[in-house]
């Protein structure tokens, strides 16, 4: 049986993953609808960077899949990558999974050049990485607008 404490804390993680979220406005039927914060010009281009490392890992994944776990990987990354797409359409609190993305971007981007060394110098490979690059900045200029 669930408690009603833990129904409260199932709210309260709800709450603060949503908490940028505007107010609810009523509706003419009066129904309570949320609203999402705008995404700015910068926020598109994040999304657009997201897009395009995401269909690399996965199609890296799938060309590597014969390779054992590493193909695996790379398709999760790739659809990690996608999902937080999902988390950013349903509302989830910006700043936060700005955060996350950064330090999830940010691993990918280190154990790239740490599993490959000496041989970084794939074409795919290194288009990714300066996508990534790309990304973090876009982040960290976007967590630093947004958490305030």
């Amino acid at each position: 049986m669930i408690s009603s404490a833990e129904v409260i804390s199932v709210v309260g993680q709800y709450d603060y993953l949503h908490r940028d979220c505007e107010p609810s406005v009523t509706t003419e039927s009066g129904s309570q609808v949320r609203q999402q914060p705008a995404l700015t010009s910068l926020d598109y281009v994040g999304i657009v960077l997201v897009v395009l490392t995401g269909v690399i890992h996965i199609y890296e994944g799938i060309e590597d899949i014969n390779e054992g776990i590493i193909g695996i990987l790379f398709i999760l990354a790739g659809l990690g990558f996608l999902g937080a797409l999902v988390l950013l359409y349903r509302g989830v609190n910006q700043p936060l999974l700005y955060g996350i993305g950064i330090i999830y971007t940010g691993i990918q981007f280190i154990a790239y050049f740490v599993l490959r060394w000496p041989d970084i110098y794939e074409p795919l490979g290194l288009l990714d990485k300066a996508v990534q690059a790309l990304l973090i900045l876009v982040l960290a200029i976007l967590y630093l607008q947004k958490r305030s």
